[in-house]
C-alpha cells in the first residue's frame, strides 16, 4: 500500500499526486479555480459579533480618511485669505493626494507579511498628529507639509481598511460589506462639504482639522481594543523589496505632479512637465524590470495581472477614476460659467449623485451577498453610467437644472452598483497572501486615473474654452481670454461687465452670454469623452467572466478535500500549532459544524501521538479541537495554487 508523498524538510507534506486534484494538477472537482476562494483566514472564524465590531471601528477610521477628501475644499478659500499665499491655492489638495496615493501599495503588501492592526493603528496616529498640525499651521508652506504628511496617514487608513472585510468574511459573505464601505465614501462625500461650512463659519477653518482628532482617537481605542492581532496568513518569507518601493514611489510622485500641474501651473510641454514625464517613465522601466524578478514577493506583484479577473477589475477601476473623476470634477464649471448659477445652487445640483451612491451601495452589497450574481448588476451599471455622462452632454446654457439633477442621480446610483461590485470581485480573484497588496494596487490605479481625468479633461476645457472664444470674438475681451475664471467669479464678473459697457453701452449681456455658451461647449465634450470610458467598462462587463463565490463552510470542505487528496492515509501531517493565530477558545465555538476530527492521517496534536497507520480515530471532540486540528489542513489547501479559473459562462 503506498505510503504517499515524504514529508518535506519542514515538516509540510510533500506535492500532491496526480489524480485527485483533478488531471491539471487544480483543485478537487467542484472547487472554484480562482485563486483565494478557498483559503481559510483564521479571522474568519471569530464570532460574528466580534467582526462586526471591527468593520464598525474600521469604516470609522475610513471615513475620516475620506471626508479629509472633501471638507477642505470648502474651508480653503478662508485658509488662504488667513494664511496668505493664493498661487499655492491648490497645493494642499494636491499634497493630500500625492501622500495617499504613492505609497497604498507599499502599506499593502507589507500588511500582507505583518498583519493589517499595526499599519492601520500607525494610520490613524499619523493622521491625528498631522491633522492637529494642519490646524495649527502659520504659513501655507507648514499647511501644504503637514498636508502630505495627513496624506501618508490616509494610505496607511485606506490600504488596509478595504483589505480587511476580507480577512474576516469569506467570498460570498463580502457583498454586504462592500456596500457598507461604498456608502461611507459617499456619506463622506455628502457631509464633508456641509460640515466644513458649518465649522469655518462658525468656528474656523481650522477646525476641520480639529474635529478629526476626538473622532479619530475614539476609532484607535477602539480598534486597539477589539481588533486581534494575527499575522498574516501566508506571511512574506522574503526580505521585503525596498528597491522596488523606492522605485515605485520615484515613478508615482513625479506622474502625479505632471497631472496635477500640466495644463494648469505649467503647459503640457514646458521643461518641469516634461522632466516629470521622463523621470516617471524611466523609475517606472526600472521598477518593472525589478519586479519581474520579484514575482509575488515584489511591492506590487505582477504575477497578480495575469489573473484575468483581477486584471479586468483594475482597468475597469482606472477607467472609473478617470471618468468620474474627470469629469465630474469640472461640472461645476459648466453650472457655475455655464449656467450662471451661484456656488450654493451648484452643490445643490451635484448633492443628487451623492444620494444615488448610498442606496445603491447598500442595495448592490445585499444582492451580491444574497444572490453572488455581478454580471448583470456590471451591466447595468456600466449602462448608466454611460447613459448618464452621455446625457450631460448633451446640455445647455438653458438647459433645465432638474435634467442634470436627474443625470446626475442616475450616475451616483451606478458609480453605487460599480464601485464596491469591481473591488469586491477584484478582493474575491486574489489568494490571501496577496489580499493587501492586491487590494492597494487596485487603489492606487482608481487614484492615478482619477488625478490623470482631472488633469487632461480639465486641460480640455481650458484650451476648448480658448478656442471657442476665439471664434467668437477674433478681436477683443482680451481679459476674458487671459482670465476665464471671471465667468466663475461674481464679483469679477460684475466688474467685467462694468468694462464693457464703459467701451460699448449695452453690449455686455450679449458678450457674456456669448462667451458662456463657449464655455459650455468643451464642457460639455468632457461628458461626451467620459461617457466613451464608461462604455469601455460596460465592454468589460459584457465579456468579465462568472465566478460563484463560495461560503465558509463550502470552503472549508474544499480545504479538507485538497489536504486529503494530497496525503495518503497513513501518512502524518504537518505539526500543528496549540492554538490557532489570532483565535481564542470563545471564538472558536463560532466555527462552522462540519470541521475535521482526528483520523486517520490527521495531524499531530500537541502532548499526544498520532494515530497508527490505518487507524481510525473519534468522531467527537470539542469546537476547540475541531477547529485547532483544522488548521494544518487549511494550510495545507492555501499552499495549492490553482493554474486554471473554473467560470460559470
Amino acid at each position: 500500500m503506498s505510503t504517499g508523498p515524504p514529508p518535506s524538510p519542514n515538516g509540510q507534506a510533500g506535492a500532491p499526486p496526480a489524480g485527485p486534484a483533478g488531471s491539471d494538477g487544480g483543485p478537487p472537482p467542484g472547487v472554484s479555480g480562482v485563486p483565494g476562494m478557498n483559503e481559510v483566514p483564521p479571522g474568519w472564524l471569530l464570532p460574528e459579533r466580534r467582526k462586526v465590531a471591527i468593520m464598525v471601528c474600521v469604516m470609522l477610521a475610513l471615513f475620516l480618511a475620506a471626508l479629509d477628501q472633501t471638507i477642505w475644499s470648502v474651508a480653503a478659500p478662508k485658509a488662504v485669505g488667513d494664511l496668505g499665499g493664493l498661487d499655492l491655492f491648490a497645493w494642499p489638495a494636491t499634497s493630500y493626494l500625492l501622500g495617499s496615493t504613492v505609497i497604498v501599495p507599499i502599506i499593502g503588501k507589507l500588511s500582507d507579511a505583518h498583519g493589517r492592526k499595526p499599519y492601520l493603528l500607525a494610520g490613524i496616529v499619523i493622521f491625528l498628529i498631522s491633522s492637529a498640525l494642519c490646524g495649527a499651521s502659520g504659513t501655507m508652506w507648514e499647511l501644504i507639509g503637514f498636508r502630505l504628511l495627513q496624506g501618508f496617514g490616509a494610505a496607511f487608513i485606506m490600504a488596509n481598511a478595504f483589505t480587511t472585510m476580507g480577512d474576516y468574511f469569506a467570498p460570498a459573505e463580502r457583498g454586504r460589506w462592500a456596500g457598507i464601505i461604498g456608502g461611507t465614501f459617499a456619506l463622506a462625500s455628502i457631509i464633508g462639504p456641509l460640515a466644513g461650512g458649518v465649522l469655518t463659519d462658525e468656528l474656523s477653518w481650522r477646525w476641520v482639522f480639529y474635529i478629526n482628532i476626538p473622532v479619530g482617537g475614539l476609532g484607535l481605542i477602539a480598534i486597539t481594543m477589539i481588533m486581534p492581532r494575527q499575522q498574516a496568513q501566508h506571511p512574506n518569507r522574503q526580505p521585503t523589496d525596498w528597491l522596488g518601493a523606492g522605485l515605485l514611489i520615484v515613478a508615482g510622485t513625479p506622474l502625479l505632479l505632471a497631472f496635477s500641474m500640466g495644463g494648469n501651473q505649467f503647459g503640457w510641454l514646458d521643461s518641469p512637465i516634461v522632466a516629470c514625464l521622463i523621470i516617471a517613465v524611466v523609475a517606472a522601466f526600472a521598477w518593472w524590470k525589478t519586479a519581474r524578478r520579484k514575482g509575488d514577493d515584489g511591492i506590487m506583484p505582477l504575477p497578480m495581472f495575469q489573473n484575468k479577473i483581477y486584471l479586468f477589475c483594475t482597468v475597469v477601476m482606472f477607467l472609473i477614476g478617470i471618468a468620474m473623476m474627470g469629469a465630474m470634477f469640472n461640472l461645476p464649471f459648466f453650472l457655475q460659467g455655464a449656467q450662471g448659477i451661484s456656488a450654493t445652487n451648484s452643490g445643490l445640483v451635484t448633492l443628487p449623485m451623492s444620494i444615488g451612491v448610498v442606496p445603491a451601495s447598500i442595495i448592490t452589497g445585499q444582492i451580491l451577498a444574497r444572490t453572488g450574481r455581478y454580471k448583470p448588476l456590471a451591466i447595468i451599471g456600466g449602462a448608466g453610467a454611460t447613459f448618464a455622462l452621455f446625457m450631460l452632454s448633451q446640455l445647455n446654457v438653458d438647459s433645465d437644472l432638474n435634467l442634470a439633477r436627474l443625470y446626475m442621480f442616475v450616475m451616483g446610483a451606478s458609480m453605487g452598483t460599480l464601485m464596491p461590485l469591481y473591488s469586491l470581485l477584484m478582493q474575491n480573484s486574489l489568494p490571501f497572501r496577496l489580499l493587501g497588496a492586491g487590494t492597494a494596487t487596485n487603489q492606487f490605479f482608481r487614484q492615478m486615473g482619477a488625478a490623470m481625468g482631472i488633469s487632461l479633461f480639465g486641460a480640455m476645457i481650458v484650451s476648448g474654452f480658448s478656442s471657442q472664444l476665439t471664434k467668437a470674438f477674433p478681436v477683443g475681451v482680451d481679459q476674458l481670454k487671459e482670465r476665464p475664471e471671471i465667468l466663475l467669479n461674481p464679483d469679477a464678473l460684475q466688474g467685467f461687465r462694468q468694462q464693457l459697457e464703459q467701451q460699448s453701452p449695452g453690449s455686455s449681456d450679449a458678450i457674456i452670454q456669448t462667451a458662456r455658451e463657449a464655455l459650455a461647449v468643451p464642457v460639455t465634450d468632457v461628458f461626451l469623452y467620459g461617457a466613451i470610458v464608461m462604455a469601455i467598462v460596460l465592454a468589460i462587463a459584457v465579456v468579465l467572466p462568472r465566478v460563484r463565490f463560495q461560503t465558509q463552510e463550502e470552503m472549508m470542505a474544499n480545504a479538507r478535500a485538497m489536504a486529503g487528496a494530497n496525503r495518503s492515509p497513513g501518512t502524518p501531517g504537518p505539526p500543528r500549532p496549540e492554538v490557532a493565530p489570532g483565535l481564542s477558545t470563545a471564538s472558536s465555538r463560532a466555527a462552522p459544524s462540519g470541521l475535521p476530527t482526528e483520523a486517520a492521517g490527521s495531524p499531530r496534536v500537541a502532548g499526544r501521538e498520532p494515530p497508527p497507520a490505518g487507524a481510525t480515530g473519534d468522531n467527537g471532540g470539542s469546537p476547540a479541537r475541531q477547529l485547532n486540528e483544522s488548521v494544518p489542513l487549511i494550510a495545507s489547501w492555501a499552499r495549492q495554487r490553482p493554474k486554471r479559473i473554473e467560470t460559470l459562462d
